[in-house]
C-alpha cells in the first residue's frame, strides 16, 4: 500500500503529539555519525570553554610573570647600584689606606733616620774615630760662624750657607792617613740613596771653600746599589752600621 501525502501529514501530527517518538525516528533514519553530532558539538563547546578558561589563566599567569620579571630586574638594578656604590667606597677606602700606609712608611723612615742620626751623633767619636784622631763635633753655632766668614770673603753665598748648615753631622780632626786637619761632613739615613750621596758631595764641596779639606761620608743601616756606585765614583766614604767602606782610591778626594 503506497505511502501518501495524507499518511505523511498523519505521521507529522503523531510526532508532534508524541515527542518521545522523534528520537526513535531519528535513530532509524539517521546514521550513528549524525546522531553523535550533538554530543560532539557539546564536547567541542565544553573544550572551547575549557580552552578559553586555560587561555585566560595563562594570560593572567603571563602577566604575573612579566610583573615578577620586571620587579626582579628592578631589584637586580638596585643591587648592582648598591654594589657599585660599595665598590666605589671600597676603592676610596683602599686609596685612603694606601695613602695612610705611604705616610706611615714615610714617618717610620723619618723616625728611623732621626734615631740613626741621633745614634751617630752620640757615638760619633766611636764611629768616626777610625777616620780622624782628636775629633770633635762642630756645633751649629760654630759652623755658621765659619760659613758667615766665608760669605764675608765672598767665597760662599747665603744659599750655600743654608745648604751646608743643613748637613746631618760635621766633625773636625786629624786625618789618620797623614795627620792633616780635615773636616768630615756626613749625611745620615736609614737607607742611603742617591740623594744622600748628592748632598754629601755638594755640601762637602761648599764647606771646603772655608779653607779646610772636607771628606764626604754617607752613613746608615744600608745603601742602594746605585747610591753605592755613585759613592765609589765620587770618592764618598760609606759607613754602614759602623762598618767603613773606603772609596777605590787609597786616599779620599779632598784631604
Amino acid at each position: 500500500m503506497p505511502f501518501t501525502v495524507e499518511d505523511f501529514r498523519d505521521l507529522v501530527q503523531l510526532l508532534e503529539e508524541r515527542p518521545q517518538w522523534r528520537a526513535e525516528i531519528r535513530r532509524l533514519v539517521l546514521s550513528d555519525e549524525y546522531l553523535a553530532v550533538p554530543e560532539q558539538i557539546a564536547e567541542l563547546q565544553r573544550q572551547t570553554v575549557e580552552l578559553q578558561r586555560e587561555t585566560t589563566e595563562l594570560g593572567r599567569k603571563s602577566e604575573q610573570l612579566r610583573h615578577e620579571v620586571a620587579e626582579l630586574r628592578r631589584d637586580m638594578e638596585r643591587r648592582f647600584n648598591d654594589v657599585d656604590e660599595k665598590i666605589d667606597r671600597l676603592q676610596g677606602d683602599v686609596g685612603q689606606l694606601q695613602g695612610d700606609m705611604g705616610q706611615l712608611r714615610g714617618d717610620v723612615a723619618q723616625l728611623k733616620g732621626n734615631d740613626l742620626e741621633r745614634r751617630y751623633r752620640e757615638r760619633a767619636y766611636s764611629y768616626f774615630g777610625r777616620l780622624i784622631h782628636k775629633s770633635r763635633i762642630i756645633k751649629p753655632q760654630k759652623l755658621y760662624e765659619m760659613l758667615d766668614e766665608a760669605i764675608e770673603r765672598g767665597v760662599l753665598s747665603s744659599r750655600d750657607r743654608d745648604q751646608v748648615g743643613s748637613a746631618d753631622l760635621v766633625m773636625r780632626g786629624r786625618w789618620i792617613a797623614d795627620g792633616r786637619q780635615v773636616m768630615v761632613l756626613a749625611e745620615i739615613s736609614a737607607l742611603v740613596d742617591l740623594n744622600d750621596v748628592h748632598r754629601a758631595v755638594d755640601r762637602a764641596a761648599l764647606l771646603a771653600k772655608t779653607g779646610m779639606p772636607v771628606v764626604p761620608v754617607v752613613a746608615g743601616a744600608s745603601v742602594t746599589e746605585r747610591a753605592a756606585d755613585m759613592a765609589r765614583s765620587h770618592k764618598v766614604w760609606q759607613m754602614l752600621n759602623g762598618r767603613i767602606i773606603e772609596p777605590p782610591a787609597d786616599a779620599p778626594a779632598n784631604p
